[in-house]
């Protein structure tokens, strides 16, 4: 948008006026009333109030796609067709989601280099965990799946996991494995291009909760922006 100057003297029912804006000018005359020019200020101001509008939505938008659990590269899966047994690897050996049945869980995909949105989701998750470990022992299993297989190994996902909760679960795999589980659940990450980044280091990727029940089947995904209370109550219908 071009600049805007806009300088007035009033002469009698006149004003002297030079107004610029996106390219329209008006040349400085004693022609222009002060009703035009109120008219044109207002014009100014709603084109200034719709394209507010419009970059609302394209920010809109982006935060969409940076959250979304679905690839436009992707078919479209329905939610009923989600979910489904799958083996990574732990820091004690591979690990299938079948082993836990008769728990509910949990599973979340991050990675150790996030900066905050993981951290607080797992904090999230062991918020929930404490709430009903009283009353429901051992009913419970996290799992923390990585979507940077290359950089985060089994015995690193075991320490960091460990420090929020006992019973959440570091997975890992190779990277055709967690694009396959990752497809699975429908979640989308993006780790190419890394080196272009303006962080230091990150990898985008959808953020959820994803809440199995006793048969491990999927029943529901809530957003990392889920109370411990609420994906507290969410579990507790599961056991």
């Amino acid at each position: 948008m071009g600049k805007a100057c806009i300088c007035g003297v009033n002469i009698g029912h006149h004003i002297i006026e030079c107004v610029y804006v996106a390219g329209l000018c008006q040349p400085c005359t004693t022609n222009i009333t002060h009703g035009e020019v109120t008219q044109m200020q207002g014009n100014n101001l709603r084109r200034l109030f719709l394209l507010s509008c419009v970059l609302g939505v394209v920010g809109l938008v982006i935060f969409y796609l940076a959250t979304t659990s679905k690839d436009f590269n992707q078919p479209k899966k329905t939610f009923a067709e989600l979910g489904g047994d799958f083996t990574l690897q732990s820091s004690e050996g591979p690990v299938s989601l079948y082993d836990f049945k008769g728990q509910v869980v949990v599973m979340y995909f991050g990675y150790l280099s996030c900066a905050e949105v993981c951290p607080n989701s797992l904090a999230v998750l062991t918020g929930a965990m404490m709430r009903l470990e009283k009353s429901h022992p051992n009913a419970i299993q996290g799992l923390f799946v990585t979507v940077d297989p290359t950089r985060d190994t089994p015995a690193e996902l075991q320490e960091y996991t460990a420090y929020f909760h006992d019973d959440i679960l570091g997975l890992t795999g190779t990277v055709e494995q967690v694009k396959s589980v990752s497809g699975q659940y429908g979640v989308f990450y993006d780790n190419n291009n890394l080196s272009d980044s303006f962080m230091e280091y990150s990898v985008s990727h959808a953020s959820r909760f994803y809440i199995l029940d006793k048969s491990s089947k999927l029943i529901t995904a809530m957003s990392h922006t889920t109370t411990p209370n609420e994906l507290a109550a969410q579990i507790r219908e599961l056991l």
